[in-house]
């Protein structure tokens, strides 16, 4: 096992050094920034549906020099979009005020350790620290969300995250709409009391769920509304709820064209992807390219996420299969099970739980008022990014969900020493290696969205048989990635090649088993 100590020799000599929260709030670096801006998370009060304002955290966001345009003011209870550009050197400075450590996770982006948001960098209510960073990324749909061990969750619940978009110049040669024609939805689900408060966990299975909401805010808004001309848009979609699975339609059957995936546009290629719907699992975000001069004058449309089966059908058995080390049966394990059962059969779970994984929900209306019809520009999409130089070294990570907590090869994050990491843990940088994980290490047969820090990836294989029939079309694996869904049974591997060296954390992004201890630290070493 790597310890602390182990850690920073390796990252040392490798050219790196991972900061202490110490020197993590004075990490300012030599080069003259470009753009300086500072985010505060804190209480506040706002409007997300009629009614009396809704208690949330929020982050609010100013630029102290540069760019006036690079944060963008963002209704309901989300922070501001942050629009940065590739290449660009940037200094944010975050300000503590919510009353419980906190620390920001740059979701997707290719930063160094000392500014990913790692959970022994958090920093308590009151006091603030400085990041720096070259935007490497490409132009893409990024995210930016709390990070502090035990109350991710919760603290993304009541509204702690914001998107963040990286342009670049070649966008404009594309053929893509001009950014006046873009439509940003984030989703997210909650439950929302009588007086309008959102209403976080209330039960056990909450923690083994995660929790789920009967709404679904888009931008921090109930029940989002669109005006749109009859023309292309370029739709920015992001899954920024704790655990809810999206099979995201349209209203009127009209199939959905992506054109980018959590690491930006896919290549020439790999060409745009029409798919009858998409699967989105919790911080996975998609970019489709709608055209809706397709559509007559005033019609209305909406974008729903459709029903399907085959998740909380594993409800009824998973108690059963409950014995020593979550893998036998047992008097108990049949007595719960018949119990879950009858609860979940329309009594006492379903009225205290509302809708489960799989019912259908609402998402958006969008009206096309009458006008011309733009005409659609043709789509050229990127040439193929280098590969990196293949590698021979290859991980494998199984994962389990056992006893009310997840695990990684049966381990959970080192709460005593959280920048631990072991032998099998560790990726050399610069070349290309294969990462395997797969979802059959015994107990409750639940999918878990993986997300790992620091790198962009492919993947390069999913197993036959594990996703279940009614999401399978809509599963996208095409392109560069960051977070991806397992579902039980299922094996998936990715090829991944770090371009910085340090300790970042791979763990599933269901942010009740993220909590709950379900993630762990890799070290990507020269």
């Amino acid at each position: 096992m790597w310890t602390r100590r182990n850690v920073l020799k390796t990252i040392a000599a490798a050219g790196g050094m991972l900061a202490t929260p110490a020197t993590l709030r004075q990490a300012i670096g030599a080069t003259e920034p470009d753009v300086v801006l500072k985010l505060v998370a804190a209480p506040a009060r706002v409007s997300v549906r009629s009614g009396p304002e809704t208690h949330v955290l929020r982050y609010t966001g100013e630029v102290l020099r540069g760019r006036r345009d690079a944060i963008r003011y963002s209704p309901g209870n989300l922070g501001p979009t942050l629009e940065l550009r590739r290449g660009e050197h940037v200094r944010i400075e975050v300000v503590n005020r919510t009353g419980t450590p906190t620390v920001v996770h740059w979701h997707g982006m290719i930063v160094s350790d000392t500014a990913d948001g790692h959970p022994h960098q958090a920093v308590h209510s009151g006091e603030s620290y400085t990041i720096e960073f070259t935007v490497r990324n490409p132009a893409g749909t990024y995210l930016y969300h709390p990070h502090p061990h035990r109350i991710t969750g919760r603290q993304t619940y009541y509204g702690l995250a914001g998107l963040l978009i990286v342009r670049e110049p070649k966008e404009r040669d594309l053929g893509l709409p001009a950014p006046e024609h873009e439509l940003q939805l984030i989703l997210q689900d909650r439950r929302i009391g009588k007086d309008n408060q959102f209403v976080f966990k209330r039960m056990m299975m909450d923690d083994m769920n995660g929790v789920l909401g009967d709404r679904v805010l888009v931008n921090g808004v109930d029940d989002a509304a669109f005006k749109v001309t009859p023309r292309a848009y370029r739709l920015r979609i992001a899954n920024v709820s704790n655990a809810r699975v999206y099979k995201l339609a349209w209203s009127d059957g009209r199939p959905l064209r992506v054109i980018a995936s959590d690491g930006g546009l896919f290549s020439r290629a790999e060409g745009v992807q029409e798919r009858p719907y998409v699967t989105l699992f919790p911080f996975e975000r998609v970019e489709l390219l709608e055209d809706f001069g397709a559509r007559r004058d005033g019609a209305e449309i909406a974008l729903v996420s459709r029903e399907f089966s085959g998740m909380d059908d594993m409800m009824g058995s998973m108690m059963g299969q409950q014995g020593e080390s979550g893998r036998g049966g047992g008097i108990m394990g049949g007595m719960m099970g018949g119990m879950m059962g009858g609860m979940m059969g329309g009594g006492m779970m379903g009225g205290m739980m509302g809708p489960s994984q799989g019912e259908e929900l609402h998402v958006a209306r969008f009206t096309v008022s009458p006008g011309p019809r733009a005409r659609t520009q043709a789509l050229a999409l990127p040439e193929p990014e280098p590969r990196a130089q293949e590698g021979k070294y290859e991980l494998r990570t199984q994962l389990a969900f056992r006893h009310m907590r997840g695990f990684l090869n049966d381990r959970r994050f080192d709460t005593e020493d959280m920048m631990a990491v072991a032998e099998d843990e560790r990726l050399p940088a610069g070349k290309a290696s294969v990462w395997t994980f797969s979802n059959d290490g015994g107990g409750m047969p639940m999918p878990h969205p993986m997300h790992i820090h620091g790198v962009r990836f492919r993947i390069i294989e999913r197993s036959a048989g594990g996703t279940p029939a009614d999401l399978r079309e809509g599963i996208i694996d095409t392109g560069y990635k960051d977070t991806f869904g397992i579902f039980a049974g299922e094996r998936v591997r990715v090829q991944i090649a770090p371009t910085v060296p340090g300790l970042f954390m791979y763990h599933c992004h269901n942010l009740e088993h993220e909590d709950g201890g379900m993630m762990r630290n890799c070290l990507f070493h020269a």
